[in-house]
């Protein structure tokens, strides 16, 4: 695999290279300084010939005398050869240039874009690139051999349930994230930690913060009252008992610490709004319900 990524991005520069100087090249050897130079001697024909028209028609008109005509042409004609008049040297000296300078041009691009690459890229980064999931694997593996040659790393057993919950695997979450809570009070009483926790159990039993999540969540609470996560799930964990006054309580309290130009900030006020308008609902038809 590492191998075809190898070549693969070898053939794909030589591609760029090729289609670089596909596109030069006819440029630099059709000697644009040439074909500039004839297509301004062409305008500036087109030029002389609309005024030489127009001095006709000021001579018929009565506008300019015999003399006058004559005079006008004859400046014209200065005109026209000293701008034409050095025509073809120019050509000489725009043409070999051109030439010379695409073959230059032709030779130095691959040579200059393979030692760029040479110098500043790294086929290394190829491989890292291409075993990137070998990488992954890698360090799972490793992980896995570290907590268990170092079972009292609560930091590593943290680390491999963040990996479980990254790939799905909430089982094995669990177990990493409480075998880490075993191994250190401290670790045990992080409101980030036991909210990871609820989370893993929580999408690990269908999704739901019932039972175990809500309490783990509590107790995060309780230790780190601003814990932004904490408050988070403690708002989803209300709602999902429709218990919507509680949960825009905790929400409200983590719209406070979330930036207001941002967009999770608009999502979660537009949460609030919902929750709050659900707890209106709630108390009126409670009061409904309360009439005689």
């Amino acid at each position: 695999m590492i191998s075809f990524a190898v070549y693969l991005f070898a053939g794909v520069a030589v591609l760029m290279v090729v289609l670089a100087l596909a596109w030069i090249g006819p440029r630099l050897f059709s000697a644009p300084g040439v074909r500039a130079g004839l297509d301004r001697e062409t305008t500036n024909l087109e030029i002389y010939r609309d005024e030489l028209a127009q001095l006709t028609v000021d001579y018929q008109c009565g506008r300019l005398s015999p003399e006058a005509l004559e005079e006008a042409r004859a400046e014209l004609s200065r005109r026209l050869l000293d701008d034409t008049g050095d025509h073809e040297p120019n050509v000489n000296r725009m043409c070999m240039p051109t030439r010379a300078v695409g073959v230059v041009v032709m030779l130095l691009v691959p040579l200059l874009a393979g030692g760029l690459y040479l110098n500043v890229g790294s086929v290394g980064a190829l491989h890292a690139v291409a075993g990137g999931e070998q990488t992954e694997q890698n360090f799972y593996q490793q992980l896995q051999d570290h907590v268990k040659r170092y079972p009292s790393d609560a930091r590593a057993w943290i680390i491999l349930g963040r990996h479980e919950m990254s790939t799905d695997r909430f089982q094995e979450a669990i177990k990493a994230f409480e075998s880490g809570m075993a191994a250190s009070p401290k670790v045990a009483n992080d409101a980030t930690v036991l909210c990871e926790l609820a989370e893993a159990i929580g999408m690990a039993q269908g999704g739901t913060l019932k039972g175990r999540p809500r309490e783990l969540v509590e107790k995060a609470l309780a230790v780190a009252p601003d814990n932004a996560l904490a408050l988070e799930l403690a708002g989803g964990a209300a709602y999902e008992e429709q218990d919507y006054a509680t949960a825009a309580m905790h929400w409200n309290a983590l719209l406070a610490q979330i930036p207001e130009n941002s967009q999770a900030y608009q999502q979660l006020r537009f949460a609030i709004a919902r929750v709050e308008m659900e707890a209106m609902r709630a108390q009126q038809e409670g009061e409904l319900l309360a009439l005689p």
